[in-house]
């Protein structure tokens, strides 16, 4: 039987079902080499993996689970798997290296942990997601994010933010080495960030999850020091204003004070008023599966729920209908032979002729 051998991996003429990522770094890990060998590709647009619910139009909170031991750290849920499992990574300065993961809310609340991560590198600020099975990082002291593969328990890359400012150089206003944040939503991975070149202000990049490339790259007006947090919902960016406890003037506010939106490169100013009741925000994370935040906000780990209203000009067009993400069906062929390498939520297909 005809067939084709990548990384120990034959493929054959059968149908493999597969997870997301498990063959699309198959592809990514060796697309120079099939070059070389005379294999010709091509990119067509993806499926739209979550359905855009619209512009921001209020947040609330709606559950607190615990207070932590820790006044700074992030927790999360992987958006592209739909298990109840729930990553959790208490931050210390110079100490943190270490992800654990939770099989449920309720043994999250209860403190009973699946398993626990040894990480290769220490971690900067409260930033990490986990998207597709991998956790990505700022590797501590560096302006590099790190993929570290959950399911091997392996690095699985690491790529340079060119020119980002990185260690409490553009930290968000709690300080924390929060100088590179990652995100997710339902265009993919992001990483929001700053620059000399862009006067310190917020810089976006969207960030393939699988080759760790820079697939696009936006300035924003506003000042990443100024900011309390942000996160990317349908590509466009919140950016969370708030007080804090030694905060001498109240008239700050707790809001939503920008946005900006990638897909039509504008910005705008709002006013979405963000709950605050502890004062002290460390990360906001957005998963476009339930769309819901998961706040750490002073040891108080909670929940917010959203409103969303139809987008307007300010948002730019509706995300639903045009797909951005590069990340898409790949084809080679040689020799009549064609590999059919599909997007996130397919399996891979493997035709022989």
């Amino acid at each position: 039987m005809a067939g084709l051998q990548l990384q120990g991996i034959a493929l054959t003429s059968s149908v493999l079902c597969c997870r997301t990522a498990d063959y699309l770094e198959v592809w990514s890990n060796q697309l120079q080499s099939l070059i070389n060998f005379g294999f010709c590709f091509k990119f067509f647009p993806p499926p739209t993996v979550f359905l855009c619910p619209g512009l921001l139009k209020g947040v609330y909170q709606s559950e607190h689970l615990f207070e932590s031991d820790h006044q700074s750290g992030a927790w999360c849920k992987d958006p592209l798997q739909a298990s109840d499992k729930i990553y959790y990574m208490p931050w210390t300065p110079y100490r943190t290296d270490t992800l654990t993961e939770y099989s449920s809310k309720d043994d999250f609340i209860a403190g009973r942990p699946t398993t626990t991560y040894k990480l290769p590198h220490r971690v900067d600020g409260t930033g990490f997601v986990v998207y597709d099975g991998a956790l990505f990082f700022n590797k501590e002291r560096t302006r590099n994010i790190v993929k570290f593969d959950l399911r091997t328990r392996i690095k699985s890359g690491e790529a340079i933010i060119a020119n980002a400012n990185y260690h409490d150089t553009s930290p968000y206003r709690w300080g924390g080495k929060s100088d590179i944040d990652l995100a997710v939503d339902e265009n993919g991975l992001w990483v929001i960030y700053a620059t000399e070149q862009n006067n310190g202000k917020i810089v976006i990049s969207q960030l393939n999850p699988y080759t760790l490339r820079i697939e696009g790259t936006w300035d924003t007006a506003y000042d990443k020091r100024s900011a309390s947090n942000a996160f990317m919902i349908c590509g466009i960016l919140y950016v969370v204003k708030s007080v804090y406890e030694d905060d001498d003037n109240e008239a700050t506010g707790n809001k939503i004070d920008y946005i900006y939106n990638t897909d039509q490169s504008k910005d705008s100013m709002v006013d979405v008023p963000f709950p605050n009741s502890y004062q002290y925000i460390a990360a906001v994370d957005y998963n476009p599966r339930d769309n819901l935040l998961y706040v750490w906000n002073n040891y108080h780990v909670v929940k917010y729920s959203l409103d969303f209203g139809p987008l307007d000009s300010r948002a730019g067009k509706d995300f639903n209908t045009e797909p951005k993400s590069e990340l898409g069906f790949l084809f080679f062929s040689q020799i009549g032979c064609e590999i059919e390498i599909c997007s996130c939520v397919n399996d891979l297909h493997v035709f022989v002729n």
